[in-house]
């Protein structure tokens, strides 16, 4: 049998997160290893369950949504998916979360399939961007660096000639390859780079800088 995606829930509304997990469970892949309703549990207890998936509330007591994605991406890094529900969805909210990594900001208007569905896909290391909101600041959520080295990577240069061309480490050049990637939610250098035309980020931008083999 396969291993089941483990979901950790955070909301402070105890019905909520009891028709969620419960809705969560009836999945053969899925299976809920904790719910929290105080984000200062979560974190003491996420190390011990080490949790694929978090799915989290914004508003809640203590700490904020935006404040633990922020310690949890510092910490965990990639190695946890965050989803956050929230009732609120201004645009500013979605940006906000994006710009600290996560891979899905849902209304709480959401459907459980579409919740289901942010899960699997988090988990396959996809970030469910609202179409609309990439086409508009897709561009703005890499950083100057991060423009510098998909340039590079269209022009099909190695991370070790990026590395060297731009005066840093390789370890650093995988660094910024794995944010490219999650920022513009795709897998592969190919889809950086076909992602990248699409948005204008290469093109007059690549021409300026000759082909290294």
């Amino acid at each position: 049998m396969a291993t089941k995606i483990k979901v950790v829930l955070l909301d402070d509304h105890p019905l909520v997160i009891d028709a969620l997990k419960h809705r969560l469970e009836q999945e053969e892949d899925i299976c809920v290893t904790g719910t929290f309703a105080d984000p200062r549990l979560l974190l003491e207890q996420i190390r011990r369950n080490k949790p694929d998936v978090l799915v989290m509330d914004i508003s809640m007591p203590h700490m904020d949504g935006f404040q633990l994605a922020v310690l949890l991406k510092k910490e965990y890094g990639s190695a946890l998916k965050i989803i956050m529900l929230s009732g609120y969805t201004y645009e500013e909210f979605y940006l906000k979360a994006y710009e600290i990594g996560v891979n899905a900001y849902l209304s709480k208007q959401a459907s459980y399939v579409q919740i289901i569905n942010a899960i699997r896909q988090s988990l396959a290391g996809h970030m469910l961007v609202p179409e609309r909101l990439f086409m508009a600041y897709g561009q703005d959520k890499l950083t100057p660096t991060e423009r510098e080295v998909l340039v590079r990577i269209s022009q099909e240069m190695s991370n070790k000639e990026i590395a060297r061309e731009l005066s840093i480490s390789q370890r650093t050049v995988e660094y910024h390859l794995t944010s490219i990637l999650q920022k513009m939610g795709v897998k592969s250098r190919v889809g950086a780079v076909a992602k990248g035309y699409e948005l204008g980020i290469i093109g007059a931008a690549g021409s300026n800088h000759p082909q290294q083999k």
